[in-house]
């Protein structure tokens, strides 16, 4: 694994990661048990959302929206602000901050762990009474996750391959 690139690494764990995700919805496919609520869609009888019987489509939709919400926002907060607080806190190669105070940095951080963590439980709460839940859940995040990579990609600046390579050449051979 030493001498893989950063970039086949990358796509050698992403192929892990499908290739993992299919063995789990094999195993699935094969051993559920078709009497499961678990494996519903929409509004139901005995489908029960943290105390509150959805079996409505009205319901159902205000839980879906409420899992929209909830999914955008987690996307936001963790890939466009929790990097910038925790590469602050923890990075221990930057030892003088110039964005925050000491105080407001262990606000904000604590702060923003502590409300991400119980809207978390929620979530997951949620997210585990119904797989369609789960699966609007995980859709959404993915949707919003596009936007925001798609954000913090357009500060960077990319050379493509052919460019480092003549770059990496002309660094290694003397100009004359």
């Amino acid at each position: 694994m030493n001498k893989l690139s950063a970039n086949d690494k990358v796509r050698f764990c992403l192929v892990l990661n499908v290739i993992s995700l299919l063995f789990v919805i094999i195993l699935i496919c094969i051993f559920k048990d078709n009497s499961s609520k678990y494996f519903r869609l929409g509004p139901s009888d005995n489908l029960t959302v943290i105390s509150v019987n959805i079996d409505t489509w009205f319901k159902w939709g205000i839980v879906v929206f409420t899992l929209c919400i909830f999914g955008i926002a987690d996307v936001i907060v963790h890939e466009l602000g929790s990097p910038v607080l925790g590469f602050n806190v923890y990075n221990p190669d930057k030892k003088i901050i110039t964005e925050f105070t000491k105080n407001e940095l262990n606000f904000l951080s604590n702060a923003m762990f502590l409300v991400s963590s119980v809207r978390e439980v929620f979530n997951t709460v949620v997210s585990i009474t119904q797989l369609d839940l789960a699966l609007v859940t995980v859709i959404v995040k993915e949707l919003a996750s596009i936007v925001t990579i798609r954000l913090l990609l357009n500060e960077k600046k990319f050379i493509p391959k052919a460019n480092n390579l003549k770059l990496m050449s002309s660094k290694v051979m003397p100009i004359t």
